[in-house]
C-alpha cells in the first residue's frame, strides 16, 4: 500500500462536510479549508514517531491537524500510540481501504497553540492561487502542480505558436510577473530571443503537452487566447 492509495478516501472524507480540499500543498499532504477553519492531514502507511513528529509541526500552521492511516492490526501499540496524539492534541483518522470507509478517532479538541502566521499565510495563499485540483496526497514534488507551475504552464501555452514580447505575454495571460517567470526559467522551458523577447526551448514543447489534461481547466482555450493576442 501506498500514501497515495489513501487520500481518495480522505478527499471524499472532507468533501462531504462541506471543506474546499487540495493536496501538496507547500509540502502538506491535505489541506482542507471551510469558512476560517484549515485543517491539515498528514498522512503515512504507519503511525510512527515520524508522522507524529510532522502533526506536531504541523499545529505552528492549522487550526486542527488530523494524522492519517490504514487500519491498524496491533492493538497494544494502538493504544498506546492513542495516548500520545491525545497529549499531543493530534487528531487521528483510520482510513478502512477494504469497506472504503474513513472514522474519526480522536477529534482534537480547541486548543491555542503559538502559530506561525507567515506560514499560515503562505498556505492559504498557494491554495487560493490554484486553479487546477490535480494533486494526490502523497505524490513526489516532481509531479505535483502548484501555482507557480500552472502559470508556467499558461506562459508555454501563450509561446507554443512563436516568440512573443514579454508584454503580448503579460496581456495574453494576465500573469503581471510574467517576465519574472521567463527569467528564472525554473523548469528550463524558454529561452530569450532579443531583449524582452522569449520562445520556447524543444524541452518546453515536449513538456508542456504532458499537461494537456490541465488547459481546459485553466482556461487555455485556443480560439480565445488567439482572439486576445490578434486584438494586441
Amino acid at each position: 500500500m501506498k500514501e497515495t492509495d489513501l487520500y481518495p478516501l480522505l478527499k471524499k472524507y472532507f468533501e462531504n462536510q462541506g471543506f474546499l480540499v487540495q493536496a501538496e500543498v507547500n509540502s502538506v499532504d491535505i489541506v482542507a479549508i471551510k469558512d476560517d477553519l484549515v485543517i491539515i492531514v498528514e498522512m503515512k502507511t504507519q503511525l510512527n514517531l515520524k508522522l507524529i513528529y510532522q502533526g506536531c509541526q504541523r499545529q505552528k500552521i492549522g487550526d486542527n491537524v488530523y494524522l492519517a492511516v490504514p487500519r491498524i492490526n496491533n492493538k497494544k501499540t494502538f493504544k498506546e500510540r492513542l495516548h500520545i496524539l491525545r497529549r499531543l492534541n493530534l487528531g487521528l483518522l483510520i482510513v478502512d481501504m477494504e469497506n472504503e470507509n474513513v472514522e474519526a478517532i480522536i477529534d482534537p479538541i480547541d486548543f491555542v497553540f503559538r502559530k506561525s502566521k507567515k506560514k499560515k499565510q503562505k498556505l492559504l495563499a498557494e491554495m487560493n492561487q490554484r486553479v487546477t485540483n490535480v494533486n494526490v496526497g502523497g505524490t513526489s514534488k516532481s509531479k505535483l502542480v502548484t501555482a507557480y507551475r500552472e502559470n508556467v504552464i499558461k506562459i508555454a501555452y501563450c509561446l507554443k505558436d512563436g516568440e512573443k514580447t514579454t508584454k503580448e505575454i503579460k496581456d495574453i495571460t494576465g500573469i503581471k510577473n510574467a517576465t519574472s517567470y521567463l527569467q528564472k526559467n525554473y523548469y528550463n522551458w524558454f529561452y530569450r530571443v532579443s531583449r524582452g523577447v522569449y520562445a520556447l526551448k524543444e524541452q518546453g514543447i515536449k513538456e508542456l503537452d504532458g499537461y494537456n489534461e490541465l488547459f481546459g481547466e485553466l482556461g487555455l482555450i485556443e480560439k480565445d487566447w488567439f482572439k486576445i493576442r490578434n486584438i494586441h
